[in-house]
């Protein structure tokens, strides 16, 4: 007989000598963890999107004072640049986040697909 010590582990870890039911054990711990990323990720695009609220209100009130002020005036457009890059980095969190949330519904039709199989 060949050896599967990963599946003879995972028969142990999930309590079952059937093969349906470690398959389902491992898409059901993988959609949980991707649950946790999907929050994580949402945590931080919530706190993106507040800093650039911020970095918006101190753009605009600089706008008043950078005509007068030299070091203002480059302050403003490091910050006008940060915001850019926020932007981006907030984009490419929203684009991570959809993609996690696709693997999700994926992950649900694998498991749908073990409980068919019973």
């Amino acid at each position: 007989m060949v050896s599967m010590p990963n599946f003879e582990q995972l028969k142990e870890v999930c309590g079952s000598n059937e093969f349906k039911d470690c398959f389902k054990f491992v898409f059901a711990q993988d959609e949980s963890e991707n649950y946790g990323l999907m929050a994580k990720i949402a945590d931080l695009c919530n706190g993106i999107r507040q800093k650039s609220s911020k970095f918006a209100d101190l753009i605009e009130e600089g706008q008043c004072i950078s005509h007068f002020d030299a070091t203002a005036c480059v302050g403003l457009e490091c910050l006008e640049k940060a915001q850019a890059r926020n932007a981006e980095i907030l984009e490419a969190l929203v684009g991570a986040l959809e993609l996690a949330s696709a693997a999700r519904d994926e992950k649900r039709q694998h498991v749908m697909l073990m409980d068919v199989r019973d």
